[in-house]
């Protein structure tokens, strides 16, 4: 009888903290991923980053995020299917890195504000915590609807006298679509390793462009 009065003021010791333990766990999503916090970034700092965009980025990459010429679509279907999969850092680290690619700098402030201006352009909501150089949530997640991609529709079953699907090749290409490259054996003369350093400071005479910029002047 004692065991038992023991175990039972035991069980009522242990459920309160077990119980606050379920409660301060990461809600898990779909797939068994773990939902990152609601705010990753704040209305005031998507409205900052806004300002520095026009200032540092829209000639390029247009004042509606919709890309021109090399420049990529920084909100839509291609920027998500891009950075669906990459985190809030990654595309911090990425930009603060590359852009612009005329060689200014930009504070971290600033660099923080633009990346969470194009978050919340692809729907990143705002909340009372701002983007932090250490914040990680994965964009197809943080992004809402718009993170999520639809599995490709089946294709239509084929009708009477409907001819079979020709076999696919390498890389999902037909199979009579030819070949997919050609190695050429040899030696190039010259030849200059790219790395990553090189990419982040590149030389002001050297542009892969005509007359240095997207414009072409």
């Amino acid at each position: 009888m004692r065991r038992s009065l023991l175990s039972v003021a035991a069980l009522l010791i242990a459920l309160p903290l077990a119980l606050a333990l379920v409660s301060a766990s990461p809600e898990p999503g779909r797939g068994g991923q773990t939902t990152p916090p609601q705010s990753i970034l704040t209305a005031e700092q998507a409205s900052a980053g806004a300002t520095v965009y026009a200032a540092s980025c829209a000639s390029c990459h247009m004042a509606d995020l919709a890309g021109r010429n090399e420049a990529p679509q920084l909100a839509g279907a291609n920027f998500m299917n891009t950075w669906r999969t990459r985190s809030t850092r990654d595309l911090f680290e990425y930009i603060q890195s590359t852009m612009p690619p005329t060689g200014e700098t930009l504070s971290a402030a600033q660099y923080l504000a633009v990346t969470a201006f194009i978050l919340r352009s692809n729907g990143v909501p705002a909340g009372a915590t701002p983007l932090a150089p250490t914040t990680f949530a994965p964009i197809g997640v943080v992004a809402g609807g718009r993170g999520v991609q639809a599995p490709p529709a089946p294709p239509p079953p084929a009708g009477r006298g409907a001819a079979p699907a020709a076999p696919a090749g390498r890389g999902g290409a037909p199979a009579n679509a030819g070949p997919l490259g050609v190695t050429v054996p040899g030696t190039v003369k010259n030849y200059t390793p790219v790395t990553d350093e090189m990419l982040r400071n590149q030389d002001p005479g050297d542009w892969l462009m005509a007359r240095r910029n997207y414009q072409g002047w």
